[in-house]
């Protein structure tokens, strides 16, 4: 899940997005790493992000402590929070990333643009935020 903006007064939480592995072979572990990010010729490049599809309470639950945890870390502009569901589908935090990549095609670009943001919108929206925060308007 993304965040652009700053919490509480202005911000824009982006759509959750997963991972779908549908195209990967079945041995393979189903992860996002280095070789789907950076090997044309791997498996792993295959992978696309597509909206997730979560019972409301869970995207409530996630949403929720990402807000919280944006603010308590101290996190600025923008951030990325990375979750996994477990077998039960309970949500467990993999990592907060106070600082994904700008890339176009990165996770972050991939929500904005579910979002109906394009890339340059994105960008905008992140620099106005640090902008308004900075009063430097």
């Amino acid at each position: 899940m993304g965040i652009i903006g700053n919490p509480p007064e202005s911000y824009v939480v982006l759509p959750i997005i997963e991972e779908d592995y549908s195209a990967l072979p079945p041995e393979l572990p189903r992860i996002c790493g280095y070789e789907a990010k950076w090997l044309p010729d791997s498996p792993y490049w295959n992978i696309k992000s597509v909206p997730a599809q979560l019972p409301e309470e869970t995207e409530k639950f996630i949403i929720e402590c990402c807000l919280k945890l944006f603010e308590r870390l101290e996190c600025r502009d923008y951030c990325r929070f990375d979750w996994r569901l477990d077998a039960e589908g309970n949500p467990k935090l993999l990592e907060v990333n106070p600082n994904p990549g700008w890339c176009w095609d990165g996770h972050l670009a991939k929500m904005a643009k579910i979002a109906g943001m394009s890339y340059a919108e994105m960008l905008e929206a992140i620099l106005k935020a640090a902008e308004e925060r900075l009063n430097i308007r």
